[in-house]
């Protein structure tokens, strides 16, 4: 079947060479890339935890000043009441890494979301043909509106969520498994673990998504975000809340089996929301690094349905014969991932 240059990255005068177009698109990137930070709140709030536990946090290698296993704050006689009952769940002080979590996140998500919006949806609407994965689509105003309100709702419940994690986490609870310096367990560690990470993230991000494709959860769930045919960064966020409070449980709970350091999670957490951001973004442009897909990868998947499920890599796309190939039909509901020959009625 036709894959091979389906996905191929650009070369020549649409690659990455030095021009007003690739200033644009790098510039817009690092706005995304903040607003991948607070996509979820999981990094706003671990750079918290980090300042909580900067006397521990060793990257180079040195002296460790503490247990890299204690409780952050222990209950004292200066602590509220409300934090004394909260220290026995390790989550004194959460109010604070919640209220962290929902200031950053609404602010990036309105303001860095909207010049995006802008610079791109409303100021270049004119010449799509330019910068767009889908050209002649657009969003209709009240799916614009939608895909707004709902990812607003879906960071609310998302931010909560983060501020528990990730309080529990800095105050030392039982069973995290997060340390601080590198020479604990090593490089030769600290390197495996986060490309397992990173493998982790990609193998749920599919097979989760995947999931999300069979026809009850599709119908139930997962069509909420995909009446977004043609995706802007607000997308991202968009989606039925039980399915990204689950898909943001099953990210974090590796930090409770496998030990990691802060830098591998934190990082993970960011490139994983980062590109997120990106392939939803519509902005046609392809990525530096050799194994993410370009834009247009994931974009497919909101032109097509069932097909591309990866987000970090095209790995378990190619690996289960799910990525699209040009001789066969997609739609939404020709379910299974590999579509139907050319010309053969839809699948029920």
């Amino acid at each position: 079947m036709e894959t091979v240059d389906l996905y191929a990255k650009k070369t020549g005068g649409s690659g990455w060479m030095f021009s007003s177009k690739t200033f644009i698109f790098v510039f817009s990137s690092i706005l995304v890339a903040m607003f991948g930070a607070a996509a979820r709140g999981e990094v706003i709030v671990f750079i918290v935890m980090l300042w909580k536990n900067w006397e521990d946090f060793r990257f180079i290698g040195g002296e460790v000043a503490g247990n890299t296993s204690r409780p952050v704050t222990q209950p004292t006689t200066e602590m509220s009441s409300l934090d004394k009952y909260l220290s026995q769940y390790h989550l004194q002080f959460v109010y604070f890494h919640i209220a962290v979590a929902f200031a950053v996140s609404y602010s990036i998500f309105i303001v860095v979301g909207g010049f995006l919006q802008w610079y791109f949806y409303i100021k270049r609407r004119d010449q799509p043909e330019t910068w767009k994965c889908q050209p002649k689509r657009f969003l209709t105003a009240k799916n614009e509106r939608h895909e707004i309100l709902l990812g607003a709702f879906c960071l609310f419940w998302g931010s909560i969520l983060s501020g528990l994690l990730v309080t529990y986490i800095s105050n030392g609870g039982k069973g995290c498994k997060v340390y601080y310096d590198v020479t604990d367990y090593g490089w030769f560690y600290f390197v495996t673990t986060t490309i397992f990470n990173f493998m982790y993230q990609d193998a749920i991000s599919y097979y989760y998504h995947r999931m999300l494709h069979y026809p009850f959860f599709y119908r139930n769930f997962h069509k909420w975000h995909h009446r977004y045919h043609s995706p802007t960064a607000f997308s991202a966020v968009a989606m039925h809340p039980v399915e990204s409070i689950v898909f943001q449980l099953l990210l974090n709970v590796q930090v409770f089996i496998v030990p990691m350091h802060y830098v591998t999670v934190a990082g993970c957490q960011l490139y994983l929301y980062y590109f997120g951001l990106i392939d939803h973004s519509g902005i046609d442009m392809d990525s530096m690094w050799p194994w993410q897909p370009p834009v247009r990868f994931h974009d497919d998947h909101h032109k097509y349905f069932h097909v591309n499920f990866g987000f970090n890599t095209m790995l378990f796309d190619r690996y289960h014969d799910t990525i699209r190939h040009v001789n066969r039909k997609y739609a939404e509901n020709i379910f299974g991932g590999k579509g139907a020959p050319s010309g053969e009625k839809e699948l029920k």
